[in-house]
């Protein structure tokens, strides 16, 4: 008897298939992009400041445990309101970099940004609340500054003391001589292009983006009204309705 002939694969089979494949990924995909969409209208990028091996500032409570509370508390609100995706910069406890942080944003493609920060002084003399949003020049700049007046706005009516003329100012680093850079401040009247760095989590997004610092962790005034718990669920609630406002979605209607 003659030799049996092996039996060829047929490279166009496995073509057709691995393509059937690409097509059926690409239509499960899309589906749950709509899905998310229409599920989730709206994405609110959170950072809760510093992390893991960074502490940020010390005094009377951590910095970094503020920002880990009231990210935790704002997140649950958006969760249970049912209508936000909420995208984290990093897990509590977690050590990752701005450019880490910010990278994931860009790539969330938000509606806004939320940075939660703390202040601390020496003296423990520094109070109140303050915030910054993208700095003059910025594509999303505007946006950012009126999330700003509306997260002010909030923060005041739940009893804060704004700090500068309205709490909100510019952030910028001025390049030393020594290689090293100088913080600079500015008040929201000064609408200078400067061409200085400014905070980094606020940048490449084209969306609202604003840094806030919640109080002073060195003030026990201050910690006792948003440093606590409570305080930070305060802070929380004050940051979800200045989220509704500025994207001009409704309360959820509280049910009893």
């Amino acid at each position: 008897m003659p030799p049996k002939r092996k039996r060829r694969r047929r490279r166009g089979g496995l073509l057709r298939k691995l393509l059937l494949v690409m097509i059926l990924f690409g239509l499960g995909y899309g589906g749950f992009l709509v899905y998310q969409h229409f599920a989730y209208p709206y994405t609110v990028a959170l950072d809760a400041g510093h992390g893991g091996e960074d502490g940020g500032a010390q005094g009377i409570i951590s910095e970094v445990w503020l920002t880990e509370e009231t990210a935790d508390a704002l997140e649950a609100l958006l969760k249970e309101d049912g209508r936000f995706r909420v995208v984290r910069s990093r897990e509590n406890g977690e050590t990752k970099s701005i450019t880490e942080r910010n990278r994931k944003f860009v790539r969330s493609s938000p509606d806004l940004v939320l940075s939660i920060h703390a202040n601390a002084d020496e003296d423990g003399s520094g109070y109140g609340f303050e915030c910054y949003p993208a700095v003059p020049g910025m594509e999303n700049h505007e946006e950012s500054l009126s999330f700003a007046r509306l997260l002010a706005s909030h923060m005041e009516t739940a009893g804060v003391r704004l700090r500068g003329e309205d709490g909100i100012r510019f952030g910028y680093y001025v390049p030393q001589e020594d290689g090293s850079s100088q913080k600079m401040l500015v008040e929201s009247s000064d609408e200078t292009v400067y061409e200085y760095d400014t905070f980094g989590i606020l940048k490449n997004v084209d969306c609202a983006a604003v840094l806030v610092e919640q109080c002073f962790v060195t003030n026990e005034s201050d910690v006792s009204l948003f440093g606590t718990e409570e305080g930070c669920r305060k802070a929380a609630q004050a940051y979800y309705a200045a989220i509704l406002e500025y994207l001009g979605a409704e309360p959820v209607a509280q049910t009893e």
